[in-house]
């Protein structure tokens, strides 16, 4: 018994060796490709290289998943980096270098995204993209191995829809930028409301950029074009424009319950300064014009991430970006300063990338199909429910895009013994399960806090006799409006 121990050992030892060899030759390594924007050619100083602020987002993704036994427990996940410098043309190329390297997956791109996401489908290998806002790449039969985590436009132009809908404001006159994020943005809102039974009477565009009291009001010849016609407008553009449109209804005399104003917010809503969303760019403090005309007003904006899950995810976020393969210092700490990094909500579409891809894999292989089939694995990136790191639950849709997740904010005054203000969460819109909304599924507004109507509730669209009297012929089309 004795002599044979030492040798029944080494059988074992050898056993579990050949075991483990051929564990690790079944596992698959994945590589992913990972396009971002971090760097600046010489020569230019404009680049704002936001890779900067999110990238430490994929190492902690392909760490966690790597150490996770129920994710994909015989696969190993590594990820190459390319840098576009801020240059489609630079992003293009990247692209094709990684379907030639063999890249499981690209995560990106950074900025641009149609050409790419094209390359990618003649490729057939899956793109997953934390950036992308354009509508056109939701085209499955154009863009056929394209998903993303980051909302593309026509989400918000749902939530929109859904709440024009719940007001039964019927008729809206639009008002848009001319600026070509906004107006595409303005063409699918548009597209949208029309789809959802809405009735668009106007759509009328300011030109360039209003600096409120420093620069001329485009929303005065606006409104004055378009007051006969509409009684709730939508406006789309950057938030600290809007106050030239609320200054000018209220000194117009509008803003007494019979007109309202939607806005359209495109940036997360920050909890800590409500006030911002009613001053204009270069105000110090909300004014009293400012206060009684946001009394007219609703917005809907991206969510505020969930604190404090997301503060602990932007620690981990700004740790691994001190790492290699990054290794970008935290500005602050070489000032011997200790303050984190601002880690913006592009670090959690990043990481939630990759874990829809790696969810993917993982479904893929349990049904024995083939994970580096771009065409196969889209289709489980498809109708997914997951927690996203930006603290909340989210989904994907029939298109493999994010639904995203988006609050309604209304003016009230804040707490505390000064008398400030600004717009505050009143509302949220939840997704509605495969059925049960409408053909174009749009989400429910469900509202939880006070919305401070200046009538009675929700204004009218359409006064009684209809717009210029056309209902009352024998009235005074002056008196349906108010003047």
């Amino acid at each position: 018994m004795t002599t044979h121990g030492p040798v029944l050992l080494r059988v074992i030892v050898r056993l579990l060796w050949l075991l483990w060899t051929a564990e690790l030759l079944r596992a698959e390594n994945f590589t992913i490709g990972y396009i971002t924007g971090s760097a600046r050619r010489p020569g230019n100083n404009e680049y704002n290289r936001p890779g900067l602020a999110i990238s430490g987002a994929i190492t902690l993704a392909v760490n966690e998943i790597n150490a996770n036994p129920d994710l994909l427990p015989n696969d190993y996940l590594n990820f190459a980096v390319a840098e576009t410098y801020g240059e489609s043309a630079e992003s293009l190329k990247q692209t094709a270098l990684f379907w030639q390297s063999n890249a499981a997956v690209i995560i990106g791109p950074q900025e641009t995204c149609v050409c790419e996401a094209t390359l990618a489908g003649s490729f057939g290998i899956p793109m997953v993209s934390y950036y992308c806002p354009e509508t056109v790449v939701s085209n499955k039969y154009q863009y056929p191995t394209f998903a993303r985590t980051r909302p593309p436009d026509y989400q918000i132009s749902k939530s929109l829809a859904a709440l024009l809908k719940y007001f039964n404001w019927t008729t809206v006159a639009v008002l848009s930028s001319d600026a070509s994020d906004f107006s595409n943005v303005a063409t699918t809102i548009i597209k949208i409301l029309k789809a959802s039974g809405i009735d668009v009477a106007t759509h009328r565009t300011w030109q360039g950029t209003y600096y409120h009291d420093f620069t001329e009001n485009p929303f005065v010849k606006l409104v004055e074009e378009t007051l006969m016609d509409a009684r709730i407008y939508v406006v789309i553009g950057k938030q600290t424009e809007y106050i030239g449109l609320m200054t000018y209804m209220e000194e117009r005399q509008l803003l007494n319950g019979d007109y309202f104003v939607v806005g359209v917010h495109f940036d997360q809503y920050n909890p800590e300064d409500p006030e911002e969303y009613i001053k204009g760019v270069l105000q110090t403090h909300v004014d009293t014009r400012s206060r009684r005309a946001f009394q007219s007003y609703i917005g809907i904006i991206s969510s505020a991430p969930v604190y404090p899950a997301f503060q602990h995810f932007s620690a981990k976020v700004d740790s691994y970006l001190e790492s290699p393969p990054f290794s970008h210092p935290n500005p602050f700490k070489t000032k011997g300063l200790d303050v984190p990094r601002k880690i913006n909500q592009g670090a959690a579409h990043l990481y939630d990338a990759v874990y829809l891809y790696a969810r993917a894999v993982h479904q893929a292989e349990a049904n024995h199909d083939d994970p580096l089939n771009g065409h196969v694995l889209i289709n489980y990136m498809k109708e997914q429910t997951y927690l996203s790191a930006m603290g909340y639950m989210t989904s994907t849709d029939e298109n493999a895009d994010a639904k995203g997740n988006y609050t309604l904010i209304a003016f009230s005054r804040l707490p505390g013994a000064e008398a400030r203000y600004g717009l505050t969460p009143v509302g949220t819109f939840e997704h509605m399960e495969p059925g049960e909304g409408e053909t174009i599924g749009l989400p429910r507004l469900r509202i939880y806090d006070r919305i401070p109507w200046r009538g009675r509730g929700p204004p009218a669209a359409v006064p009684a006799c209809g717009f210029r009297g056309v209902s009352c012929p024998n009235n005074n089309i002056v008196g349906q409006i108010s003047v």
